[in-house]
């Protein structure tokens, strides 16, 4: 009986001992998988610290850029102007020459400082004109001086600091081309047919100033349907792409830029959607890559490369921030609103809170046409309740035009 026990007791010890040892290991391996999520933690932190490092970089590259520029040709002209969202300007290189297309209006005008000779005027617009419809958007903007500056501050910059080039591209894998539409191979400011139209038509305008030869083409009537036409084939492959109508994605084109491919905002905004790099653009590259990444102003300017972003960034707000919204057409409401002013916002409008789920729920007690009617009245700001009308009223216009093609 005693060596029982005896026995019974070894193997308890044993037990014990083994116990301790898988004790000691589990704790090993808690330990191990502690350190290894610490430094996983870290490396995601430094990620987004650097993350938030070029960006911030970038859009200081750019705002300063922009002044300085800005601050040269105040020195020639009492009106000075940049390019903007829906009109596309271009200086000289000695700033003694402009040439602009207002996208919205419709209107092309060279202006000539101290130029003495009224028929060299119009020969400079007409080639200012041709240029439009001959140069290439990627040739543009490289010979664009506040890209350049901005371009060579940011890498001077990165370079320093980090050894890594903030202006990275997306890297994106492009359908085949079986299915991929037609590339814009001759994507320029304006089409060859429109600037042939304008230079047939009717003598320009020619007003003389002080000091200013002003020199004034009207586009055709046509022009805002020929541009669209232009895009048409990007915008059904995104639409189909995303279950979107293509009408919806033509009318936020519209109102962002009214087509013109060298759109950009002071925020910095760039191309036919009006992509801000520091917020849509984050939210379209962590979709499509994984990651934020900083989508670069000659990436955003390919009307292909635009047109996917802006159109995923629709999905996103329709299918991620708002996907508790059970009615389709509130989603878009909510969509279209948000594209201007950020999903936080029509949250607030609709439950008081920037809550994405208060607002699905509010959403989901409401008709369609109540959430219209209700942030058309009570968006925080007039230009987002301006925006939405718009859309709205565009997308109705397109899809009649769409209607048999």
């Amino acid at each position: 009986m005693h060596s029982k026990v005896k026995i019974l007791l070894n193997v308890s010890a044993l037990a014990c001992f083994t116990l301790s040892l898988n004790n000691l290991a589990q704790t090993s391996d808690e330990a191990d998988f502690e350190a290894f999520l610490k430094k996983r933690q870290s490396e995601f932190s430094q990620y987004e610290q650097q993350q938030k490092q070029e960006f911030e970089a970038f859009v200081s590259a750019w705002h300063d850029a922009q002044n300085a520029y800005l601050k040269q040709v105040t020195q020639k002209w009492q009106d000075p102007n940049l390019p903007s969202s829906k009109v596309w300007v271009k200086y000289s290189d000695d700033l003694n020459k402009r040439t602009s297309v207002n996208f919205e209006s419709g209107e092309v005008v060279v202006e000539l400082l101290n130029s003495q000779n009224d028929e060299q005027a119009v020969k400079y617009a007409k080639d200012q004109l041709n240029e439009l419809s001959q140069v290439t958007v990627d040739k543009t903007l490289a010979n664009d001086p506040v890209y350049i500056a901005a371009n060579n501050t940011i890498n001077s910059k990165i370079f320093t600091s980090t050894g890594k080039p903030v202006n990275r591209k997306i890297e994106k894998n492009k359908p085949s081309a079986a299915t991929q539409p037609k590339k814009i191979a001759e994507q320029t400011v304006l089409s060859t047919e429109i600037v042939k139209e304008v230079l047939t038509a009717k003598a320009p305008v020619i007003t003389k100033q002080k000091g200013r030869v002003k020199i004034s083409y009207q586009l055709p009537a046509n022009t805002l349907s020929n541009q669209a036409k232009r895009y048409l084939p990007d915008v059904q492959q995104q639409a189909k792409r995303y279950n979107l109508d293509p009408a919806l994605l033509l009318a936020i084109i519209h109102t962002e830029s009214s087509f013109n491919p060298l759109a950009r905002s002071p925020i910095p905004a760039f191309g036919l959607m009006q992509i801000v790099p520091t917020s849509a653009g984050k939210d379209v590259s962590n979709f499509l890559q994984g990651k934020p990444l900083l989508l670069s102003p000659e990436y955003l300017f390919q009307a292909d490369n635009n047109v996917e972003a802006g159109s995923t960034y629709v999905h996103i707000l329709s299918n991620r921030y708002f996907k508790n919204v059970r009615n389709e057409q509130s989603r878009i409401y909510m969509s279209i609103a948000a594209y201007n002013t950020g999903p936080g916002n029509v949250a607030k409008t609709l439950s008081g809170s920037k809550s994405l789920n208060q607002a699905s729920i509010a959403a989901n007690s409401m008709s369609a046409e109540k959430i219209y009617t209700l942030m058309v009245n009570n968006l925080p700001a007039q230009e987002t309740r301006n925006y939405l009308q718009k859309v709205v009223k565009r997308t109705a216009y397109y899809q009649k035009q769409l209607k048999g093609i």
